[in-house]
C-alpha cells in the first residue's frame, strides 16, 4: 500500500513532538520549518555565517532520527562554545560544505538515519517583524517572543526581505500531501512566519489533502492570554486568507493544578479553554493529548526538551489521533 504523504508546518519544539510520534507509522513524513529564528545560539550562527538559523531544524532532526541523538540538543556549558548545541554546530558545518542549504539538511538526515524530510521554509534566513498599533516595530523573532505587548498592540507581522521566496520543495510537498498539519507551537513566532510566504498559503488553500490544526495545550503570556481554540483559528484565518482547516484537534485532559503551579514560568499562560461553541463545530476532535506527570527518568538530553518545557503534547497520543483522522 502506498504511504500517505503527511506535511507538518511549524518550528522546533511543537513540530518535533508531532514528528517523533508520526515517524513510527508508515507515512511519508515532511516538515516545513520556519527560518526566522534569531535568538540564542541560532542567532549567533545565523549572523556569523549568514545562514539559515539551525535551532528549529536541529530539534526536528533529533525527533526524526532512527536512534537517540538527544545529545545534539545539549548545550555547551562553558568556554567559547558556551550556549551552542552540538547539533547547531553540525548543521553549520554541513551548510558550509553545500551551496544549497536543503542539500545540507538532506545529508544530515541520512547521517542520523532519519525517515522523512526537513524543509526550511526559505533557503536564506529571513527576519520576522511585528508592527504595533502605536507605530513601533519589533524586529526579530526573539524580540517578538519576549514582548508582552503583542496581544494588545499587534497590527500585523511581516517578513524581510520582501523578495524572500518559499523553498520550492515546500510548495511541492504541500500540493502532494494527503494531510497538512499546522501546530502545535508558538503562534506568532513559529507558525505564522511560514504562512507569511504567499506561495505557502496559496499551496495550502488549493491542496487537496486534509488540513489539520493541532491546538496548543496552553496560552502564551503576553501573546495569547485568554485565547480559546477559536481565537487561534481566527488569527490563522487572517494570515491564510480564509478558513482552510478540515479538522481541529484539541486536548481534553486537564493537568494537575499543583504541577502547573510548580513548573509555570513567565511564558506559559493558562490551559486553553474549550467552549461549548467550539465543541459544537463538527470539525473539532477532542482527545486526551497531554503527557502523564510526573515523568520519571527525564534528562536534559530528552529529545522533546521536556525539562525546558514540560507543557507538551504526548507524541504517542497525538500521533494516534492524527492517524485516525488520516485514515478516516
Amino acid at each position: 500500500m502506498k504511504k500517505k504523504k503527511v506535511v507538518v508546518i511549524g518550528g522546533g519544539t511543537g513540530t518535533s513532538v508531532v514528528l517523533q510520534g508520526l515517524k513510527k507509522y508508515p507515512v511519508d513524513l515532511s516538515a516545513i520549518i520556519t527560518t526566522a529564528d534569531d535568538g540564542s545560539s541560532s542567532g549567533v550562527l545565523r549572523k556569523e555565517f549568514d545562514m539559515v538559523p539551525p535551532g528549529d531544524i536541529r530539534q526536528c532532526l533529533v525527533a526524526l532520527a532512527a536512534k537517540d541523538f538527544g545529545y545534539l540538543n545539549e548545550r555547551f556549558q562553558k568556554g567559547f562554545l558556551q550556549g551552542h548545541t552540538l547539533g547547531n554546530l553540525l548543521i553549520t558545518l554541513f551548510s558550509q560544505h553545500n551551496k544549497d542549504f536543503q542539500q545540507a539538511i538532506d545529508e544530515l538526515l541520512l547521517l542520523v538515519g532519519a525517515e522523512g524530510s526537513l524543509i526550511p521554509m526559505t533557503l536564506r534566513p529571513v527576519t520576522l517583524s511585528a508592527h504595533l498599533t502605536n507605530g513601533k516595530i519589533l524586529v526579530g523573532e526573539s524580540r517578538i517572543t519576549r514582548s508582552r505587548d503583542i496581544h494588545k498592540k499587534l497590527k500585523k507581522l511581516s517578513l524581510s526581505p520582501k523578495t524572500a521566496h518559499a523553498n520550492p520543495r515546500a510548495v511541492q510537498v504541500l500540493l502532494e500531501a494527503d494531510a497538512i498539519i499546522v501546530g502545535p507551537g508558538n503562534l506568532y513566532a513559529s507558525i505564522i512566519p511560514v504562512l507569511l510566504l504567499p506561495e505557502i498559503t496559496h499551496a495550502m488553500r488549493i491542496a487537496y489533502g486534509k488540513k489539520i490544526y493541532v491546538a496548543n495545550l496552553f496560552t502564551q503570556s503576553g501573546h495569547t492570554p485568554g485565547f480559546g481554540v477559536k481565537d487561534y483559528l481566527h488569527v490563522l484565518e487572517r494570515y491564510m486568507g480564509g478558513d482552510v482547516f478540515t479538522h481541529i484537534i484539541y486536548n481534553t485532559k486537564r493537568l494537575p493544578v499543583s504541577f502547573i503551579n510548580q513548573h509555570r514560568n513567565d511564558i506559559v499562560g493558562e490551559e486553553i479553554s474549550i467552549s461549548s461553541q467550539t465543541r459544537a463545530d463538527a470539525r473539532m476532535v477532542g482527545r486526551s493529548l497531554a503527557s502523564s506527570f510526573p515523568k520519571k527518568g527525564l534528562s536534559m538530553n530528552d529529545p522533546l526538551h521536556i525539562m525546558r518545557n514540560p507543557f507538551l503534547h504526548d507524541p504517542v497520543k497525538l500521533a494516534k489521533a492524527l492517524m485516525k483522522i488520516l485514515h478516516s
